[in-house]
């Protein structure tokens, strides 16, 4: 079976190896994808230990994975909701303290039941290196589902 590019999370980089299924109808082709959350959860990980900050995409997935608008977000990171938009239109770049407490946020959303504290986190993305070229071995991400589990293939 072929690679489906799965543009809708608004990530650029990311394919899917199977966990899908296309159908057509009347000329229309629509996507199932199995266990979207789950999917989502192991997209947000990554995001969330990915080295360099965060790109306006990234920011923009994780903000609607948590089902905040713009003006939640901002008031939330102690900014304003123009500031996001551009952040989510790459006219901005997010700063390292917003990029963390997101993170954090985010890490703490997909893992209420987690033991690791706030400040293990923090921590460990303060000692990723900074660098941009970093996406790089992010240029493509493909997930695979295997016994009912979403997993990067490598």
């Amino acid at each position: 079976m072929k690679q489906y590019h799965y543009t809708e999370s608004g990530l650029d980089n990311i394919w899917l190896a199977n966990g899908f299924e296309i159908t057509e109808t009347n000329g229309d082709k629509e996507i199932y994808i199995h266990d979207i959350h789950g999917l989502h959860k192991m997209i947000g990980l990554l995001l969330i230990e990915k080295q360099g900050l965060l790109s306006g995409k990234e920011i923009r997935f994780i903000r609607t994975t948590l089902d905040f608008s713009q003006g939640v977000l901002a008031r939330l990171l102690g900014c304003t909701y123009q500031t996001v938009l551009l952040w989510e239109k790459d006219r901005g770049t997010i700063s390292k303290t917003a990029d963390r407490l997101l993170r954090v946020m985010f890490f703490e959303y997909l893992n209420p039941e987690n033991d690791r504290t706030a400040y293990e986190l923090i921590n460990q993305i303060a000692d990723l290196e900074a660098e941009t070229t970093a996406a790089a071995n992010l240029d493509k991400i493909i997930f695979e589902e295997k016994s009912d589990e979403w997993r990067r293939v490598a």
